[in-house]
Order: structure tokens, then C-alpha cells, then sequence
């Protein structure tokens, strides 16, 4: 009787560590839907290219690209991430504030918020597309374009990409020009996004 229970009771604490994940070491898998945004499954004549290195903690891995017109008004966001386009830019005024205000976010309906909100990507490549199209999906004349890309690095340390391109002219690589509103305090913050390419192929 007394190795029956005790042989249950072992079984009863190691189901219990299995449960909750003690006496693993292994990281689990990321969750589904933490892949690069779903914008990088868009095609169209303008591509976007950069390396994400996620960091840890909070205040930071907040991004968003978005092409506007040549009097800075926003045509089409390609993606904002998760936690400022979902009402996190209230909490945390620092996340994205270009794009917060640009896009208008707090006037936006919950369909439109949901459509180009994307989850923050694991570490590596990330890509994304503008289709040519303006926010109520319709084509947007040809002009002068700038693709802008925006990432809080660490508090109000922000990082923002722009390049300019023609639309319904040749095949152009954006001048991707870097600026950044201050050192972030983490220095190890200031690398979050690197190889930022756009590349306009009509």
C-alpha cells in the first residue's frame, strides 16, 4: 500500500512539473502569431527590408512604416505593432509618437486599427510591401512618395528612416536617411533595427 501511494504521489509532482514548466530549461516556442507582420506578405512596386534584434524589457521594440504623401500627410501605414496601435501610445506617450500623430491613430475605427496592426517579430529579416494603394485602397496617383520607418528604441529614444521615391517613375533604391531624437539609455537599444533597404520597382 505504501509504495502505491507512494508511486502516486511522485506521479502527482512530476505531471505537476510538466505543468508548469519546472525542471525544463528550454525555452518553449514562440507564440503563432509572433512572425514578421503579415504586411510582408503584401506585394507591390515598393519593398521594405530591415533586421530586427529584439531587446528585453519594456519601453522599447515598438515599430511602424507608413508612406506619405510630399506634404507629409500619411497615405497607407504598412504595419504598427501590436501594443502602441492598441491603445498602448495612452500608456506610454514615448511609443511611436511620429506615427501616433501622423496617422491620426486616436480618430481611427477598430477596423482600420486591427488591419494594419501587426505582432512584434522575432528576431531576423523583416520585410514589407506598399501595393501602391492609399488607406481606403484606392491607387494612389503617381507623384512624390516618402517611406517612412519609425522604431522606439529604449523610453524617448526614437529612430526614424526616411526615403523619398517617385511613384510611376523607373526603378529607384531609396536613400534611406537615419535620424534619431536622442542616444537611448540602453545602449544596447540603439541596434534594434539595422539594414533598413527600400528598393521602388514600377
Amino acid at each position: 500500500m505504501n509504495r502505491r501511494w507512494t508511486g502516486l504521489l511522485l506521479a502527482g509532482v512530476t505531471a505537476l512539473g510538466l505543468f508548469t514548466g519546472c525542471g525544463s530549461e528550454k525555452k518553449g516556442a514562440p507564440a503563432a502569431q509572433e512572425k514578421a507582420p503579415a504586411a510582408a506578405q503584401a506585394k507591390g512596386p515598393l519593398t521594405l527590408e530591415y533586421t530586427y534584434n529584439k531587446k528585453e524589457g519594456m519601453a522599447s521594440n515598438q515599430m511602424a512604416a507608413w508612406i506619405e504623401d510630399k506634404d507629409g500627410k500619411v497615405v497607407r501605414t504598412l504595419f504598427a505593432t501590436k501594443f502602441t496601435a492598441q491603445g498602448g501610445y495612452k500608456k506610454r506617450e514615448q511609443a511611436l509618437p511620429v506615427w501616433v500623430k501622423k496617422s491620426g491613430l486616436a480618430q481611427l475605427d477598430k477596423a482600420k486599427v486591427d488591419a494594419l496592426t501587426k505582432a512584434t517579430p522575432q528576431s531576423g529579416k523583416v520585410t514589407a510591401a506598399w501595393d501602391g494603394k492609399d488607406d481606403s485602397g484606392k491607387t494612389a496617383p503617381d507623384g512624390t512618395y516618402r517611406l517612412v520607418v519609425e522604431a522606439t528604441l529604449y523610453m524617448d529614444s526614437d529612430a526614424l528612416y526616411t526615403g523619398t521615391f517617385q511613384k510611376g517613375g523607373k526603378e529607384q533604391t531609396l536613400d534611406m536617411k537615419a535620424s534619431l531624437t536622442k542616444e537611448p539609455e540602453k545602449k544596447e537599444n540603439k541596434d534594434l533595427i539595422t539594414g533598413v533597404k527600400a528598393v521602388y520597382r514600377p
